[in-house]
This record gives C-alpha cells, sequence and structure tokens, in this order.
C-alpha cells in the first residue's frame, strides 16, 4: 500500500460516511442565533459536509475579543465542539466544529493531500470571517485541533500554516505525515503543540512518535498521557485547559497591563480603562488581570468624582468651573463611558441659554424684577460665540485642538461675516 493510503487509514479520512454530502445544499435563511451557552449550527455550501458549528461561552460579553478553537470530528463523526466545549467548562473559549471537504478518498499522492489540507485551510478562513462578522474574535489567538481522525487532521491544517495558530491541540492521534520533512524546517520553532492520548490507545505510539518529531523541529510539545483510556478523551484533564489558557488569552496579559499603564501615564484615561477593563476578566486569579480589575476600579471612581464635582457646580451654578471639569473628564476619558457623560453635559450646557449667560459671565445673573425682554439677535450672538469660544479654550488648555476646532467652526459657520467670526477665524490659525 502507498505511503499515502497509510496515511489515509490511520487517520480515519478513508471511509468516513457519505451522506454527509445530502446536507450540503442546505436552504439559506435568516442568520442563526448565536447566544452566550448556546451551540449553533451555521448553513454554508462552501465548507465540508454544509455546515458547521458555533459554540458561544456561557461568560461570553462583547466588550472584549474571545479566543477561537476549530475543532476536527472523527471518523463516522459530524461538526460538533466535543471535546474542547467540556474540557473548558464551555467558558472562556469559542468552539467551532468543522467539517471535511473530503469525506472518502480512496488514493492520494501526496501533492494532491497538500492540496487537500490547502482547501480545508481556505474553509478555515471563511468560517473566521463570519464569526468576525457575528462575534468579538481574537486573531492572535487561533487553535485548531481535534480527536482521534480529527487530532490527525488538526497536525496537517496547523502545519499548513502554522502561524495562524496560537497552539495546535492533537488528542487521541499523532501527526498525520508521519515522518515526512518539513517543508520549511523552521516552521514550528516554539509554537505550542499539545498531544493527548490514552496510554491503552491504539494511536499511543503514533502519538509518541509525533511528540519526537515535534520536539526536534523545535516545538514546545506539552504531552499527557491518560492513564487507563483506550481510545477516546479524558475531558477532566487539568493540562489542557492551563495550556489553552497560557497560549491563549494568558500570553499576552503583562504586555496588555504595561499598554494600559502607559495609556494611563499619557494622560489617555478612556483607553487605559477600557484595556484594563478588557483585561480584567480573562483571569479570576491571574496578578495582571487582577492588577487591571483594580485599576480601572480606581480610574471609574476618579470620573465619577470629577463628573460628581461637576454637577454640584451646576447646582450651585459655578458654570465656568463645571464647564472646565467636565471638558477635562471629555478629554481625558474620551472613547469611554464617562467621556460620553460629560460630552453630553457640555452639550447641554450648551443649548440652555440661562446657563450660557451664566457661562458667559463666570457667574449667575441677577433674577430680572421685571420681565426680561426678548434677546436681539446682536446679543444671542454675542452669548453664543462667547459660550462657544470659552468651551474651545477649555479643549485647547485640554491639549484637545480638534475639540477645540469644534466650536471654533460652529462660530464661523454661524457668525463668519462677523467679528467673532474674525476672532475664531484667527484662533484657528494659531492653532494650525
Amino acid at each position: 500500500m502507498r505511503f499515502i493510503q497509510r496515511v489515509l487509514l490511520a487517520t480515519g479520512l478513508l471511509g468516513l460516511a457519505a451522506t454527509f454530502g445530502a446536507e450540503r445544499a442546505a436552504p439559506k435563511g435568516p442568520e442563526p442565533d448565536l447566544s452566550p451557552g448556546r451551540e449553533t449550527r451555521v448553513d454554508n455550501d462552501k465548507v465540508g459536509e454544509g455546515y458547521f458549528t458555533v459554540y458561544v461561552p456561557s461568560d461570553y460579553k462583547a466588550d472584549r475579543r474571545w479566543p477561537v478553537i476549530f475543532c476536527y470530528h472523527g471518523q463516522g463523526g459530524k461538526p460538533t465542539v466535543w471535546p474542547f466545549k467540556e474540557v473548558t467548562g464551555g467558558k472562556g473559549f469559542i468552539v467551532v466544529g468543522l467539517g471535511y471537504i473530503e469525506n472518502s478518498p480512496k488514493s492520494m499522492t501526496m501533492p494532491e493531500l497538500d492540496r487537500l489540507i490547502a482547501q480545508e485551510f481556505q474553509v478555515v478562513g471563511t468560517v473566521a470571517a463570519y464569526l468576525e462578522r457575528r462575534l468579538k474574535v481574537e486573531r492572535d489567538q487561533f487553535f485548531v485541533g481535534g480527536f482521534s481522525a480529527g487530532g490527525w487532521m488538526a497536525s496537517s491544517v496547523g502545519e499548513a500554516s502554522p502561524s495562524t495558530w496560537a497552539g495546535i491541540a492533537i488528542l487521541g492521534a499523532g501527526r498525520q505525515k508521519f515522518e515526512l520533512p518539513l517543508k520549511s524546517p523552521a516552521s514550528l520553532r516554539n509554537k505550542p503543540i499539545y498531544v493527548g492520548v490514552g496510554d491503552k490507545d491504539p494511536n499511543f505510539e503514533a502519538a509518541k512518535i509525533g511528540v519526537a518529531f515535534y520536539k526536534k523541529a523545535g516545538a514546545k510539545v506539552t504531552f499527557e498521557e491518560y492513564p487507563g483510556l483506550g481510545h477516546t478523551m479524558k475531558t477532566d484533564t487539568k493540562v489542557l485547559p492551563e495550556w489553552l489558557l497560557s497560549n491563549g488569552p494568558q500570553r499576552r496579559l503583562k504586555p496588555r497591563l504595561a499598554a494600559a499603564r502607559a495609556a494611563e501615564q499619557a494622560g489617555k484615561l478612556g483607553k487605559a480603562y477600557a484595556l484594563y477593563s478588557d483585561l480584567a476578566p480573562v483571569s479570576e486569579t491571574d496578578e495582571s488581570c487582577v492588577a487591571a480589575a483594580a485599576a480601572a476600579k480606581a480610574l471609574a471612581e476618579k470620573a465619577e468624582g470629577k463628573l460628581a464635582e461637576a454637577d454640584k457646580a451646576v447646582a450651585e451654578k459655578r458654570y465656568g468651573e463645571a464647564s472646565r471639569l467636565l471638558v477635562l473628564v471629555a478629554s481625558r476619558y474620551e472613547g469611554s463611558a464617562f467621556g460620553e457623560r460629560a460630552d453630553a453635559a457640555i452639550k447641554k450646557l450648551q443649548s440652555d441659554p440661562e446657563l450660557q449667560k451664566a457661562l458667559q459671565a463666570e457667574k449667575p445673573e441677577p433674577k430680572p424684577e421685571k420681565p426680561v425682554r426678548p434677546e436681539s439677535s446682536a446679543e444671542r450672538a454675542e452669548r453664543e460665540c462667547q459660550a462657544w469660544l470659552n468651551l474651545a479654550e477649555n479643549y485647547l488648555r485640554a491639549k484637545k485642538p480638534e475639540k477645540a476646532r469644534e466650536y471654533l467652526d460652529k462660530i464661523i459657520g454661524k457668525y463668519g461675516d462677523t467679528d467673532w467670526g474674525a476672532k475664531a477665524r484667527k484662533r484657528l490659525g494659531e492653532i494650525d
């Protein structure tokens, strides 16, 4: 028997049930609901077996990006998220169950197998594009794995583009191409690879051969024997979930914490808060995540304090101070909910005629004893332009010239042919 036939027999690709082909032409309909804690079938005639399965972790939230495990099923199976959903406890990872393009190859040369693997890899790209459209996914935290036939396939798809994968998980199997050399000898250097197999599994020796090959290639191999198990998966393994976390969400924890701290030191508190908040929920025990949670809480308390001060200043009719506080929060916390709240409060100040009069004078106007005469167009122009100019100057002091330009442009757009327009154009020229 030729080498490739031996490969196909060992992988379980030979003789896969042909009944899956009937599901390729599934009718298109509305987008399926991808809800946390649910496993959903997604019909697509461009993927193997006509559909794939998506499991969204029960702790999924759209406020951060999530790692993804692409899972191949065993011989005679169908697209499934087993065993990775079970191994991860249904949390922390999006899991995608993939099928196969070729269900029953009879004989293949190595170039033909390579072309098949290239097609399988294209399917991964199709599914990844779908996920990016529907969910928050982290491209540099993609894993590929599978059990039995899926493990053999994962080894080849992983080798087809090592840079795509944060790690390769081969379960109950070995390396599909056995002793054949890598096309690029250095392609797997430092690549995390997990191999797990029962010590009574018929594929145990093949798995050990694969481990030796990958170690020789410079990969970072984690090998776990499942004591007393045959050709089955140890879903309560502690090693595999730790391997997934350490090579996925936790791999960039310290650099991400450093980036958040750098943003905070630069005064970009909105960006820092977002980075801290994104990092904190990754782990309840990792020191970087704990530090990020504390930092996010401190920034939130600081912002809430400034907003409360501004509210108090408005209540006490100290509108100039309120404006300065709000501009400070809006500029420092730009891109966060705190910055948006400050922006909304500034717009309220801007739109309230009574507050604008007080803001212009930096103190509240005394209540008139007689009915106030209608405001003239000149008075309205002076009131609006002075208020907009004050806000522009506040933003310039906060080193936010782009925000200042918005208010100067308001003056030019509405009162461009007046002295106020001339002042605004001159100030814009100084900024530029």
